[in-house]
């Protein structure tokens, strides 16, 4: 069992969250990825600095809406401030489709091939997340389910007011980075290896889709969603759904450039 005894760093004075450095490790984490995939992708490391910009704002954007839009309840009910609204943290699934766009939109502006883009990105994110989820082990947020044994987590003391103390919980922030790291392993072999565009970020968005849909089943944290069916649960199904739709038209494309 892991005990959670303070969610922050104490240095000077200071309370520094865990969450924070973590955040900003995982970034610069997924940053050495891309920009050592750039390479093997065709890309120069100016390209991927600009792109990663653009591709960071609209992930941030995102990130922000998408937790707002699944906190609006608890927004309207607590009337919170501009301020309390902004200190509420993030969704990744809000960040991923805002950095996706964020990338596109670059690739518009500047006539760049998009999937080449995407596929130098896609091992370096779940890296990245990988280390972000640990911070979201040390806050407390996007807690498991109760769970006294094996991979059990108890807080002490939480970032979350949400988080319950004194109480067994399933790790799941660790499990889920854990399968991050796979999935990182997988996309970067796949990346290294093929050179058809888009596998790697195919591989990514299923993988993640199918692993996300499942660990939200060990998910105890409020705003689960409707109809039984959690935000992101809905999310992964229409991301998997999508990759499936691209994954065949690009194959009867091919047969019709091959015909």
């Amino acid at each position: 069992m892991i005990t959670i005894t303070d969610s922050y760093l104490h240095v000077f004075g200071k309370e520094i969250p865990y969450y924070g450095i973590c955040f900003v490790a995982g970034f610069a984490l997924s940053s050495l990825i891309a920009l050592l995939n750039c390479k093997k992708g065709g890309i120069s490391g100016w390209e991927a600095v600009f792109s990663g910009v653009f591709a960071g704002v609209g992930a941030i954007i995102g990130a922000k809406l998408l937790s707002v839009l699944v906190s609006l309840n608890i927004i309207i009910e607590y009337r919170l401030t501009l301020k309390q609204i902004m200190q509420n943290g993030f969704v990744f699934y809000g960040g991923l489709i805002g950095g996706i766009a964020g990338l596109f939109i670059y690739c518009k502006i500047y006539k760049l091939p998009f999937l080449r883009y995407t596929d130098v990105f896609a091992p370096a994110v779940p890296l990245g997340h990988a280390v972000g989820r640990i911070g979201c082990l040390f806050s407390g947020c996007c807690y498991g389910i109760n769970h006294d044994g094996f991979f059990s987590v108890i807080y002490l003391s939480s970032a979350d007011v949400n988080t319950p103390l004194f109480t067994p919980l399933f790790a799941v922030q660790l499990f889920e980075a854990l399968i991050l790291v796979l999935i990182f392993v997988v996309c970067e072999t796949v990346f290294l290896k093929t050179r058809k565009k888009g596998v790697a970020s195919a591989v990514y968005l299923y993988s993640y889709a199918i692993a996300r849909f499942l660990i939200e089943l060990l998910r105890n944290d409020p705003a689960r969603g409707v109809a039984g069916l959690s935000v992101s649960q809905y999310i992964s199904v229409a991301i998997a759904a999508a990759v499936s739709v691209a994954i065949i038209a690009r194959g009867y494309s091919d047969k019709d450039i091959s015909a």
